[in-house]
């Protein structure tokens, strides 16, 4: 009768407590990017989904209103995980820091070129324009980014070489995130903005701007590939904690999986919170907007990497160190 009880007692106590014998507790991760914005769907897809939290992780997203900033909380050990474009991590190499790039998901450029509406009245050419003519119409215009050294600096910097356009044949100002460029574009202070999707659909949505570059169909071919968005960490924490960035490589890339292959409406159900000032019709075109330019393999090419320096025109690092520092083992 004894043995009974305690059988019994013990089977209520495991009922009562089940957190304390069968679960593991979260592993927290804190992973920054440049930008609130669709270039990086997969992590918002794969934390929302709980793609993370089935690799024992709880992540938590920091976006910096602008690239920069975001890598440099890696190095300074804030935060475990930078994903971003490799414009940034050649600062690292100059740097001498050891980084790793694990994986990338999208090896298109997505930063998209939205010109004001009645700007582009004025100058009188069309969006369907060859390209080269398109650029060298951004003569004189005021174009704004997020914030210096950002990637969206180096964008306007070569579509006006491109163009034809020396440094000083257009102004080029820092306005700072997403929602701050669209105000300002509304408000007339910029003649035209560079950003990852959805901001460059609304605002061609309400009417105030048109398409001038769609670089995620593949506008400029001279920038595709483009090693676009890489998870990122220190060489160190890989190699102190590698199943924790296998774990999230493999999180990362079952989002990836799962969002070019579902509906995209589907897609923008599982990332709604994160984008509730969104309407669905925009965000869905956003969705269709960056699927052709995910990378499912995850790797990364000398192309992609000559391409990254070619854009941001430097010379003291080269297309073979910025592609030594991928590496596939973790994926």
């Amino acid at each position: 009768m004894r043995r009974a009880l305690l059988c019994v007692a013990a089977a209520a106590l495991l009922a009562a407590a089940p957190t304390a014998f069968a679960q593991k507790a979260l592993t927290p991760i804190k992973v920054t990017q440049a930008v609130a914005s669709f270039s990086f769907l997969p992590t918002y897809y794969a934390r929302a989904a709980g793609f993370y939290t089935a690799e024992g992780l709880e992540v938590q997203q920091i976006a910096t209103r602008g690239g920069g900033p975001d890598l440099v909380a890696l190095m300074s050990g804030d935060v475990q995980f930078n994903i971003g474009a490799g414009t940034y991590q050649i600062g690292a190499i100059r740097q001498g820091r050891k980084i790793k790039l694990v994986y990338n998901y999208y090896n298109r450029n997505l930063i998209q070129i939205v010109l004001s509406k009645k700007v582009q009245e004025r100058l009188g050419v069309s969006p369907k324009a060859p390209l080269k003519q398109r650029l060298a119409a951004l003569k004189g215009l005021k174009l704004g980014m997020t914030r210096p050294g950002a990637l969206t600096d180096f964008q306007w910097r070569h579509l006006m070489r491109e163009g034809g356009l020396g440094p000083k044949d257009a102004q080029i100002v820092a306005i700072g995130g997403g929602a701050a460029l669209l105000a300002a574009l509304e408000r007339e202070q910029i003649d035209a903005y560079a950003i990852s999707p959805p901001i460059d659909l609304i605002g061609i949505s309400r009417g105030v701007g048109v398409m001038w570059v769609n670089n995620a169909s593949g506008d400029d071919p001279s920038m595709d590939p483009f090693m676009f968005q890489s998870v990122v960490t220190t060489e160190e924490y890989a190699k102190a904690h590698p199943e924790i960035v296998r774990g999230f490589v493999r999180a990362t890339k079952r989002a990836v999986d799962e969002i070019v292959t579902k509906d995209p409406a589907d897609v923008f159900k599982v990332v709604r919170e994160d984008f509730k000032k969104v309407k669905p019709d925009i965000a869905i075109a956003a969705i269709k907007e960056v699927v052709p330019a995910f990378n499912r393999k995850g790797d990364v090419t000398l192309e992609m990497a000559e391409n990254v320096m070619k854009m941001t025109g430097v010379k003291d690092v080269t297309a073979k160190q910025l592609l030594d520092i991928y590496t596939p083992e973790y994926q």
